[in-house]
């Protein structure tokens, strides 16, 4: 299976206190057999998104440097033309920017998009599959 990881499930696999940790975490786990195809700026998400909740460089490092040796990940860099299919998907799926390349790169290598973004999940089934890592670990 290819799968696409919003930085959603990144963060909740970094920070004990989010409500989706062990669930993020083992999916994570199971997920290092598959191929993974992310955005190169899941690095600074996912860093924005810890350094600015807990303070904590020490930790937003940590996940940056997991992210780039997760085993099987391709980080793909939005050229113009990824950036021009990202620019469609938001307007067609009314999707935050970031949001929208995630689902470009999933949609580009026939991923399906993995989330704990409940905008994401409803918005974008007409665009590419879409699942909660639950619902992804549920359906092996």
């Amino acid at each position: 299976m290819k799968c696409t990881i919003d930085a959603s499930v990144f963060v909740a696999s970094a920070r004990s206190d989010e409500p989706n940790y062990l669930l993020s975490r083992k999916f994570l786990r199971d997920a290092r057999s598959m191929e993974v195809y992310c955005p190169t700026l899941a690095l600074a998400e996912c860093a924005a998104a810890i350094a600015r909740q807990t303070s904590d460089p020490y930790l937003a490092r940590e996940l940056v440097s997991m992210i780039e040796d997760f085993p099987g990940i391709k980080l793909v860099s939005l050229d113009l033309s990824l950036a021009r299919r990202a620019a469609q998907i938001a307007i067609e799926h009314r999707l935050r920017g970031a949001d929208a390349a995630y689902v470009a790169v999933a949609d580009a290598f026939d991923a399906a998009l993995i989330s704990w973004d409940q905008e994401m999940l409803k918005r974008c089934p007409a665009a590419v599959a879409t699942m909660t890592p639950e619902g992804w670990c549920g359906d092996r």
